[in-house]
């Protein structure tokens, strides 16, 4: 990512529209919604590079994985409910699957997401 865009992603006013928008995604941008919770929501990715391509994103505002409360045990059990879930019902345990976080530079968005995906990259 370059360093202007970066730089605006991360500004104050658009990281909290873009927060915003992930944490209202299911009222506010047309996804397939797949799992929600109190805390979560799961749908899948607009523009999927995997056959199987599911973004995880939390409800309130958490800017990247280094800022996800360690305290809070509802939501990592919510978050695990969801994930184990998905992967059961979509058979994903036996074809392999991955959850992914990207972080620091490798984050495009600030605001925590993680890709559940299966298969091959497109």
């Amino acid at each position: 990512m370059s360093d202007l865009k970066h730089r605006i992603l991360y500004s104050k006013p658009i990281s909290g529209l873009i927060s915003f928008l992930f944490a209202h995604a299911d009222k506010l941008v047309p996804v397939s919604r797949l799992r929600e919770s109190p805390n979560w929501l799961a749908f899948s990715h607009p523009n999927p590079a995997y056959p199987v391509h599911i973004l995880i994103v939390p409800k309130r505002k958490i800017t990247n994985w280094m800022e996800l409360p360690v305290t809070d045990p509802v939501l990592h059990t919510e978050f695990v409910a969801i994930t184990q879930s998905m992967i059961k019902d979509f058979c994903l345990e036996a074809a392999g699957y991955r959850l992914i976080v990207n972080g620091g530079i490798n984050q495009d968005f600030p605001h925590l997401h993680i890709h559940l995906v299966a298969g091959e990259a497109n």
